[in-house]
């Protein structure tokens, strides 16, 4: 390591007790990657040989309990991009990419949308059109399998971990969402502005600057392997105001990030109210996608497909592709503005809606069912009778003071526009009717959370 003489902040996790020794100790990160990869492997494994929930609940806790709402979601919300450095699929990707050919990948795959769309197209459409078929272990196996062959062929195939920036269907996810977190890697710029060895650059096999994030107020897509902060103790992992790369103005160029933003709002947040929460309330009869949906099982009948669910997807993402587009072309309108500019800008305060408002899911749903699922699982995997019970129930009124996050997502919402809008230098009147127009789809999403919590019955 390049040791250079300074003062290391106290705000520099890699400097804590406890989480700076799991950083900094390499035999101890490599111990967790081999975990994870353990889990990954034998959870396919284990999903193709027990191929149905009766005989397997261990496949399902793994990748629905476990890996998606902690790993994921948890991690983006607070450490950012987090997860990446324990990828099972980057943890074995390293090592074949140095025995590999080194190829150029191709210009017709450096394309983030061929991951994004694999994602949207091969999850999220399927989750809510075909519940009972995506969900038993053995899609779930053969979805992951053939992720994890995909991925490792590409690693192999091409050079500077290609498949991390272009082809990771999570890659555009993390890079995005892992803006709003409370840490991010930083420099010290008086010694990098006089350093010519570039140690940081020369560590990171994904052939980033880490010198330049804190000029660009981005990292960019950095997974926080902690190469760099081992090769220059110029470089630290530090606690930051939260989602400062989102409110702060940014020099880097990352077109597709509120596109993922927009995507997801629609695909995940929007869609699971109108058919996981209010499609299980009282006035679930009187929904326009379960009217047309029982209408379509009726009409149109497909054997595993759930038309309440496919209809409430589609509306879902047209309603929020059809507020967004609105608001802000209007926005920009009034202030003679691009509207693709306008949108890279003010859509980042979008980020917030999906992934702080997913929090309230993911807290009460670790008591509801996450707890007991990834139990029960490591009693199948030892071979006990043993089971554990939900530790909580809907009817327990403390679960639903999770819901507190949704409100919390609006505000983080509303603080990040209230940014961005200054950025534009506009004041008075103009500002707060462009400030009410732009933030739109704040007060639908809003709206959708207040109208659930005035409905008395059903979950």
């Amino acid at each position: 390591m390049k040791i250079v003489e300074r003062q290391s902040s106290r705000l520099n996790l890699l400097r804590w007790p406890v989480i700076g020794w799991f950083f900094n100790h390499t035999p101890t990160m490599q111990v967790m990657r081999l975990l994870v990869l353990a889990m990954l492997v034998s959870g396919i494994y284990f999903g193709l040989v027990y191929p149905t929930k009766d005989l397997n609940p261990y496949t399902g806790a793994i990748f629905w309990s476990l890996f998606w709402p902690f790993f994921l979601i948890v991690s983006m919300a607070t450490l950012g991009s987090i997860f990446c450095g324990i990828c099972p699929h980057s943890f074995v990707g390293k090592y074949l990419n140095k025995i590999g050919p080194q190829k150029p990948i191709p210009a017709w795959l450096k394309n983030r949308w061929i991951g994004f769309g694999l994602l949207l197209a091969a999850y999220w459409v399927p989750i809510y059109a075909f519940p009972s078929l995506l969900k038993t272990p053995w899609i779930t196996a053969l979805f992951f399998l053939i992720l994890t062959l995909f991925a490792w062929i590409s690693f192999y195939l091409f050079r500077n971990m290609a498949y991390c920036s272009n082809l990771c269907p999570i890659g555009s996810v993390t890079s995005a969402f892992g803006k709003v977190g409370f840490a991010k890697l930083t420099t010290d710029q008086n010694h990098c502005a006089s350093c010519r060895s570039f140690d940081c650059m020369k560590a990171c096999q994904w052939n980033l600057k880490p010198y330049l994030f804190e000029q660009k107020n981005s990292m960019g897509d950095c997974t926080l392997c902690m190469d760099c902060t081992k090769a220059c103790n110029a470089v630290e992992f530090k606690l930051s105001k939260p989602s400062t790369q989102l409110w702060q103005a940014s020099k880097a160029k990352e077109p597709m990030n509120v596109w993922v933003y927009v995507w997801l709002l629609a695909v995940i947040s929007i869609t699971m109210r109108f058919h996981h929460s209010l499609g299980h309330s009282s006035i679930k009869e009187q929904l326009p996608w379960v009217q047309i949906g029982n209408w379509l099982n009726v009409a149109l009948p497909i054997p595993m497909l759930d038309w309440i669910g496919a209809v409430a997807l589609g509306m879902a993402v047209a309603i929020t592709f059809m507020i967004v587009y609105a608001s802000f072309s209007i926005s920009a309108k009034m202030i003679n503005q691009p509207f693709s500019q306008y949108f890279q800008s003010v859509g980042q305060m979008l980020a917030p809606l999906m992934l702080i408002g997913g929090l309230s899911h993911v807290g009460s749903f670790f008591f509801l069912h996450y707890a007991s699922d990834v139990a029960n699982a490591w009693y199948w995997l030892i071979g006990s009778a043993s089971k554990m019970q939900p530790l909580a129930s809907f009817r327990d009124a403390w679960v639903h003071l999770f819901g507190l996050f949704n409100y919390l997502a609006v505000i983080w919402a509303m603080f990040i526009l209230h940014k961005r809008l200054g950025m534009l230098a506009l004041n008075g009147p103009k500002r707060l009717v462009i400030f009410l127009i732009s933030g739109s789809m704040i007060w639908f999403y809003l709206y959708l959370v207040v109208l659930r919590a005035m409905i008395p019955r059903g979950h």
